[in-house]
């Protein structure tokens, strides 16, 4: 495949990828998290934003509040424009990761490869649509990479300030981004003096750096020391492993498809396991001949950054009594496993041509191709699936007001979760929802009060006590939803 091919092939990749990410942020509607945001916590000032002043909350992403605040400020506000700072946290992800793959392998079935890779998590995609800080966070973290690639090949002090400013940024999207970040920045800073031996030469070179590194570590001690204080980073779904945080976070890569039976996410963990750990275990074999000069050959870094993230998080969880990661948290971890994979496939087919190499390229293709077809959607989200149909109930309400003539808007309530979601397109984006449909205050887990004009549900158990008083009016199709309307 010549050149020209190549760039059509990894451009229509990457293409393909933003357009999947721009259709989901324009057709799915606001789930319960992007709305706390955009009602809890951008209206805050921004100096309690970014030190969590009054309140500090762990679903407040910093980068990714502040953002929204600026774009609704000047578009509105849409959900189209509440997801824009996400957005850009997945150009930044396409454009970085094309680069990278283009320097990690010189084959461009490898290429092509790597770039699947980075693009195969359906789960890691959906957070490229959603209001949330972990996939700006991702973009920005990627972005980093590709800038300290481009730091150990020139040695430029440009290239070292720009890897830690798109670190820093990422892990104000994201505070679990830390765990990246103090290998990242540890690695990179060790390389610098590899180049730069004498203490005269790092300081010239590593300077810009490393202000922009004490400059972002002096702002986060406020936000980091409010935060660790929120009962939430201790007691929320603690895991009791390592393990178990792979498997959960597999689990959700998969979208919990049985493709192997009950043992698919246990089989696919210790896969990823295995392959991580061979890998790993060739970079610090080419390390070691390479006398540890990180500088030779910039891939050691990229594979040394995901055991030395794996290391930083085990010690940060028996440090600091925090639970392992969580799914949507451990999200950062798919761009380096995907590319250390990346890195093995181009180290066998150095060592071993190309055939062989389809042997580790092939099996893996077939995963995520399997994987994809059965998840990738423009329909909702797994983690909040609950709040796919909003727009299709106020659809049906604001038909059924205006068929019926009706001068006054129905009065409705849902399920406690599903509240947000409704309260954000009634209350905000000017959707003119608002004209045929009134929701009841906000309100904790309770059963329905049979005192309004209609009732959603998750599911018919939910209602089955209340059917003297209402009648189902609406299933909605492919889920579990009904509608439920008095008599």
């Amino acid at each position: 495949m010549n050149q020209k091919i190549e760039k059509w092939v990894l451009g229509g990749i990457a293409v393909a990828f933003g357009l999947y990410v721009v259709l989901r942020a324009w057709i799915l509607p606001v789930t319960v998290d992007e709305a706390a945001t955009a009602i809890n916590h951008v209206p805050r000032v921004v100096f309690d934003t970014l030190f969590y002043q009054k309140e500090a909350n762990p679903n407040n992403h910093i980068l990714n509040t502040l953002l929204i605040k600026i774009c609704t400020g000047i578009f509105g506000w849409h959900h189209f424009v509440l997801r824009l700072p996400v957005m850009i946290g997945a150009f930044f992800y396409a454009w970085a990761s094309v680069h990278l793959v283009r320097k990690i392998a010189e084959n461009t079935y490898v290429r092509v490869f790597a770039l699947l890779l980075l693009f195969g998590n359906p789960y890691l995609l959906e957070f490229f649509s959603l209001a949330r800080g972990y996939g700006l966070a991702a973009g920005l973290m990627t972005a980093a990479l590709w800038h300290a690639w481009c730091f150990l090949e020139s040695n430029e002090s440009k290239s070292l300030r720009l890897a830690m400013i798109f670190g820093g940024l990422a892990v104000y999207a994201n505070f679990t981004l830390l765990i990246f970040f103090a290998p990242f920045a540890f690695l990179l800073l060790l390389a610098s003096w590899q180049l730069n031996p004498t203490l005269l030469a790092f300081w010239k070179q590593s300077k810009p750096g490393l202000i922009t590194f004490g400059v972002f570590t002096l702002l986060w001690i406020a936000p980091l020391k409010n935060l660790s204080k929120d009962s939430e980073i201790v007691n929320w779904n603690d895991l009791g492993s390592y393990f178990d945080s792979i498997q959960r976070t597999i689990r959700s890569a998969i979208h919990a498809n049985a493709y192997l039976g009950t043992s698919s996410d246990i089989f696919l963990t210790w896969l990823a396991i295995l392959g991580t750990f061979a890998v790993g275990g060739i970079a610090i074999l080419k390390c070691w001949k390479n006398k540890f000069q990180l500088g030779t050959d910039p891939r050691i870094f990229l594979v040394l950054l995901i055991l030395g993230a794996a290391v930083t998080n085990v010690a940060q969880v028996y440090l600091t009594k925090t639970p392992y990661l969580q799914s949507r948290l451990a999200l950062f971890y798919w761009p380096l496993f995907a590319l250390s994979l990346a890195v093995g496939t181009a180290w066998v087919y150095e060592r071993f041509g190309l055939k062989k190499s389809w042997f580790v390229m092939a099996p893996l293709l077939l995963i995520l191709l399997i994987n994809n077809v059965r998840t990738v959607n423009l329909y909702n989200s797994f983690e909040w699936y609950h709040d796919s149909d909003t727009f299709t109930v106020l659809e049906f309400l604001k038909k059924t007001n205006v068929a019926e003539g009706r001068s006054e808007p129905f009065s409705f309530e849902t399920e406690w979760f599903m509240q947000n979601s409704f309260i954000y397109h009634l209350e905000k984006g000017n959707y003119g929802y608002d004209k045929y449909v009134k929701q009841v205050p906000f309100h904790g887990p309770r059963p329905p009060q049979k005192d309004t004009d209609f009732y959603y549900a998750v599911n018919y158990d939910v209602v089955k006590d209340v059917l003297d008083v209402y009648d189902i009016v609406l299933r909605v199709p492919n889920s579990s939803m009904i509608l439920l309307r008095k008599k």
